[in-house]
This record gives C-alpha cells, structure tokens and sequence, in this order.
C-alpha cells in the first residue's frame, strides 16, 4: 500500500464518522453514489424500539439482549437476481432460508467471474435485498469486493456506499472482501493494513469482517468478527475436512471474537475432493463440529454460487447439517473446547473416528465424529444426561452432580 493512498482513505473514514457532510473526491469512473433514505434519527428510533443492529458479544453475537445463532448459508447471485429483473427468484430462496431457520444468507456485492454483476448495479438494488431479506427475519453478509483484480473501481467508495447502506438497514453486517488475498482480488488488498482502513469505513454500529484470516494473520487481527475458510483435506477417508474444523477453537481462543465458518467444503451432487462432498453423514458432523469448536456455522454448496435453492443431494446434505446443528442447540455459549486426551478425567471413550468437547461447570457437551460402537464410561460425579444419535455423528451431554454426598436414609427399628 503506498503511503499517499492511506491519507485518502483516513480522510473518508473521518468523514464518515461526522455524518458525511462532505463526500470523498473519487475519480471519474467511480460508480454512481447510490440513493439511501436518511438515517438522522434512526439511532433515536431504534433505542425507543424496534430493530438492532447485531452485537459482537465476546466470542459470539447477540441481537438485543437475546444470543444470535449464525446459521448462514451461500447464497452469492441473489443481487444479481435482483438487479437484472429475477426478484422473484430471490424472494423464493429467501422464503426457502427462512423456512429452514437461516438466520444469515451471504452474497456479494460485485462480481465477474461466477456472474456478472457491476457495482453500481449491486449498489443500486442492495436496500431492496435488505428489505426483502428483515422482512423475512434473516440478516444480510455483504461481500463488498470480488473479482477486483479485473474491475475499474474506486474500492473505498465501494465500501463506503454499502456502509452507509449497512448503517440504514439493521439486518446488515459487512465482510470487506472475499478472499482479499486471493489473485482475482485487487493486490492492494492482500495487505491487511490497507483492507483494515477500508473497514474503517464502515460505522461501529455494523460488525465488519476484513476476509477470511486464512491468508493472513491481519485479516483477524482488525475485525470486529473474523471469518475464516477451513482446510478442505481429502484425508482420512472423505472425513479430513470434517475434522479438520476441531481447528477453529484455537482460532476463537487466541483472536477473542466471534469466528465464522464461513466457507468450509461445499456440498454437491457429485463428490470433487477437496472441494465438494455429497455425504449427509459428513454434513451432520461438521454441523454439530462446528458448534462444540465455538464457531459460527454457514453452509457452503454448490448452487449457492449461483443463489439456487438447494436440490438432489445438496439438500440432503443440508438436511444432515442442520439435524447437527440442532443436535447441540441447546449448548450455553462460552465453554472451553476439548479434544480426545482432555476428557481422560471425566470420562473413558471410544468407538468413533474423533472426539471432541466443550465443558462447562456442570455439564460437558461430546461429539463423536464417525461413530461405530461409541462408549463412554463416566467417572464420579459425571452420568450421562441425554444423546442425540445421527449418520455421522453422536452427541452426548454429561451433566455433573455438584450436590454433597447425600447422607444415607435410616432403617427404621423394630416398633416399641
């Protein structure tokens, strides 16, 4: 990044913050500034009632007070959808998500190489996705750069107008970019110094990702949510991508935020390793993985490239995903994550690929990973509570007796 470029972007940042009464200069080939309603009054309205903007509570999210579970889902083209006249297409997939308890559809902003879809296009229809998507209660992911290695465009106004437009719509967060490290993006953005001025841009009020951390430590470091795209390994018998999510918890440990698994190995009709997978039973594991490594879980398929409703074995796929996702729903947040070697003081286990937990004061959440002929022998003061057995996946809760040693019931003497 050269150090005339960061004077200009600091300068668009600080405007920003004072409610952009003056606009960036920008160059001639920008993209139109967009039309967005007023927000003047919003942050009054809002503390009155009505919606709010999520909130990175330690490692996790709340809306209000309540805990919010991501449940995302791939869904890149429902923009495009919209901005070239097949609105109904996106408001038959949105009514699928939110059916299906979604809570987080992920599209992009821009792109040239899975569709075509200007920026100015995507900027222009943007408050209409947004407002389809809260009127269905789901949230939006806005991927405000892709393919920018091979697009004219001003990259901090880019940024900017969906700032603006995230500051407006509740249901809004932001990720800067897809893969910025990647060569399809802008080389400018495989610094995090420069994709981290850009975040500026956007208002505290909006969680705002930088890309997914993979590419470089940076990406974590300066967002106010970190997303990442685990290791997608052809080891271990088609089940090396599912274990390989275990990883996240290191993740979550050192960066102290929230941590989304926001493209893990897709699913689809025809098995690509290291890419796609068709096996529910591995999608029920990763679901119910995902959770106990404390991430935030998105499903990532083949038709969500395109934004289609998932079908044939990608909708099998989301089933199993889902099933492991609900099998630990009622897990509390916090925790501390354990593998195989941590639970030798609580419990004997075997019979299964992998085991993993998270334990809390009185209980201790289990998954087994490819199970067979699972065993667990508890030790004193742990007894089994409650299991959840899928294709793919066990889920046990222990629960741990805190109560004194009862004092044993006397037997009653010979009547006098």
């Amino acid at each position: 990044m050269s150090r005339a470029a960061i004077p200009t972007l600091i300068t668009i940042a600080v405007c920003l913050g004072l409610a952009c009464e003056t606009k960036p200069a920008a160059p001639e080939s920008r993209a139109p500034e967009p039309s967005v309603p007023a927000t003047t009054d919003q942050p009054r309205a809002e503390a009155r009632a009505g919606p709010v903007h999520l909130a990175v509570d330690g490692t996790g999210f709340r809306r209000g007070s309540a805990p919010f579970d991501w449940r995302g889902i791939s869904a890149f083209q429902l923009l495009e959808q919209i901005a070239h006249g097949r609105e109904g297409e996106a408001i038959a997939y949105l009514d699928w998500a939110s059916a299906r308890k979604i809570t987080i559809v992920r599209v992009l902003a821009m792109a040239k190489h899975l569709f075509q879809l200007s920026p100015a296009d995507g900027l222009k229809v943007l408050p209409r996705l947004l407002t389809l998507a809260a009127e269905r209660g789901l949230f939006v992911e806005i991927v405000a750069l892709a393919d920018t290695a091979d697009t004219s465009l001003d990259l901090a106004h880019q940024v900017t107008a969906i700032a603006v437009m995230a500051a407006a719509h509740p249901n809004a967060i932001v990720e800067i970019a897809n893969e910025p490290w990647h060569p399809t993006q802008d080389p400018r953005l495989h610094d995090p110094a420069f994709v981290k001025v850009l975040a500026d841009l956007v208002p505290a009020q909006v969680p705002v990702a930088l890309g997914s951390i993979e590419g470089a430590e940076g990406y974590a470091a300066a967002g106010r949510y970190a997303t990442w795209h685990s290791p997608r390994s052809n080891a271990a018998d088609g089940w090396g991508h599912v274990v390989e999510l275990a990883g996240g918890a290191a993740l979550v440990t050192r960066w102290s935020k929230p941590v989304i698994s926001d493209e893990p190995v897709g699913a689809a009709d025809a098995l690509v390793p290291g890419r796609r997978d068709n096996e529910p039973a591995r999608f029920a594991a990763a679901g119910a993985l995902t959770r106990i490594a404390g991430l935030g879980a998105t499903f990532h398929y083949e038709g969500g490239l395109q934004a289609r409703i998932p079908a044939g074995k990608e909708v099998e796929c989301f089933e199993a995903w889902s099933k492991g996702l609900d099998a630990v729903a009622s897990m509390p947040a916090g925790g501390r994550f354990l593998v195989s070697a941590d639970l030798t003081s609580i419990a004997d286990v075997t019979g299964s690929r992998a085991v993993f937990g998270r334990l809390y004061d009185k209980e201790l959440w289990v998954v087994f990973v490819d199970p067979g002929d699972v065993k667990i022998e508890w030790k004193a003061p742990w007894r089994e509570g409650s299991r959840v057995a899928l294709a793919g996946v066990v889920v046990v809760r222990g629960l741990r007796d805190l109560r004194p040693n009862p004092k044993p019931a006397k037997t009653p003497g010979p009547p006098t």
